[in-house]
C-alpha cells in the first residue's frame, strides 16, 4: 500500500492544513510521496524538514503569524509574513533579528492585552524599514525571506519519501515540478512567484511565478511519475465554496478578487484529475478532507488576525483528527 499526499496552495487559511497535519505528525502518519503548490509548499516542508526537526512543534507555530486582533482591526495587513523588499530592506531586517531586546519586545505577551505590544512594536520596526519598491519594481514584497528560519533545506535530498513542489515557468509557458534532489531556496522562491505580490524568480536562465496560480493541486508527478501510488490524500483549502463572500472593505474585495478564481481552479483540478487520470485500471482511492467552517466567521475565513489563523488550526486538527479515525487501518501502517 502507498500513500500519497497533496497539498494545496492558499495562503491565509493554511492553518487549515498545518492542524490537519499537525494531527497525522503526532500520530507517526508517514507518506510515500508528498506533492505541494504555493502555500502547501511551506506547510509540507514543516512537515518534511523543519529546522528544529520537530515538526508538532513547527506545524503548531504557524498560528504566530498571525496579527493581535485589535491591531489587525485597525492595520488589516501581515506585517509578519510580507517584508519590504530591497537588500536595504533585508540589512535592516538582520539587524534586528541579532538584537536580542528586539527579539523580547516582539515576543512580548501581556497578562492584559496579549499579544498587541508584541505585534506593535513589529509593527513600528517594520514601518521604519527601508525599501527598495517603486513603480518599476515587479513586486510589492520580498520573497519570503523568513522561510531559511524554519525549514532546513539541506535535509530534503535525504528524505525517505518523495517530496515535490511545483511551479510556473513563463519563459517556456510550462509548468514543472521540483523534486527534493533539487530543490533549494532559489527553488522554493520560483515556487512561492504569486504575482503582484513577488516577483518572478530567474532561476537557470528562466523566470517562474507560483505554481498554485495555475495548479492549485500538484497531481502531475503522481501521475508522470509515481504510477504505484493507490492512495492519494488530498488537503484543498482553495476548492472551498464559502471563502466565496461579500467584501466587508476595500482590502477584504482584493482579496476576493484574488480567491475567486484560485477557489474555480482548485475545484476544475480535482474534477479535471478524476476524469482524465483516475479511472479504469488507473483509478486510485481518492480521500479529501473535509473542513467544517463556521458560518458565523465565514467573512472572517481569510483574514491575518490572530484568532483566524487559530481558529483554522483548530479546525484543520479535529478534520485531521476525525480523517484518521475514519481511515485508521489505512494510515496508521
Amino acid at each position: 500500500m502507498s500513500i500519497a499526499l497533496v497539498l494545496s496552495g492558499g495562503a491565509p487559511n493554511s492553518t487549515l492544513m498545518s492542524g490537519a497535519l499537525t494531527a497525522m505528525a503526532e500520530r507517526g502518519v508517514r507518506f510515500d510521496v508528498i506533492s505541494t503548490s504555493g502555500a502547501g509548499a511551506i506547510v509540507g516542508l514543516l512537515f518534511a524538514a523543519p529546522r528544529n526537526d520537530d515538526p508538532v512543534s513547527a506545524l503548531r507555530a504557524t498560528v504566530e503569524g498571525g496579527v493581535n486582533d485589535l491591531l489587525y482591526d485597525l492595520f488589516p495587513v501581515n506585517f509578519k509574513v510580507f517584508k519590504k523588499p530591497g537588500p536595504l530592506a533585508n540589512l535592516y531586517r538582520g539587524m534586528l533579528q541579532a538584537n536580542p531586546f528586539f527579539a523580547a519586545a516582539c515576543g512580548y505577551k501581556s497578562p492584559m492585552l496579549g499579544t498587541l505590544p508584541g505585534d506593535w512594536a513589529q509593527l513600528v520596526a517594520d514601518s521604519l524599514s527601508p525599501s527598495s519598491l517603486s513603480s518599476m519594481s515587479k513586486g510589492l514584497c520580498e520573497p519570503v525571506p523568513w522561510i531559511s528560519e524554519l525549514v532546513d533545506f539541506e535535509r530534503l535530498a535525504g528524505l525517505d519519501f518523495e517530496f515535490y513542489i511545483n511551479a510556473y515557468n513563463i519563459t517556456d509557458r510550462q509548468m514543472e515540478n521540483f523534486g527534493k534532489q533539487e530543490i533549494t531556496l532559489d527553488h522554493f522562491h520560483a515556487a512561492m512567484a504569486f504575482p503582484f505580490l513577488y516577483p518572478p524568480k530567474r532561476l537557470n536562465g528562466k523566470y517562474y511565478f507560483e505554481g498554485a496560480s495555475k495548479d492549485a493541486l500538484n497531481f502531475k508527478p503522481l501521475v508522470h511519475k509515481h504510477p504505484d501510488i493507490d492512495t492519494i490524500v488530498v488537503f484543498d483549502i482553495l476548492g472551498i465554496e464559502q471563502l466565496i463572500h461579500a467584501p466587508r472593505n476595500l482590502y477584504d474585495a482584493w482579496i476576493q478578487s484574488i480567491i475567486v478564481p484560485l477557489v474555480a481552479n482548485a475545484r476544475d483540478d480535482l474534477k479535471l484529475f478524476e476524469a482524465k487520470h483516475n479511472r479504469g485500471k488507473n483509478k486510485r482511492k481518492l480521500l479529501k478532507i473535509n473542513y467544517s467552517l463556521p458560518k458565523e466567521h465565514l467573512d472572517q475565513s481569510l483574514d491575518w488576525s490572530e484568532s483566524n489563523l487559530r481558529r483554522m488550526f483548530d479546525i484543520g486538527y479535529r478534520s485531521g483528527i476525525d480523517f484518521i479515525t475514519e481511515h485508521e487501518q489505512l494510515l496508521l501502517r
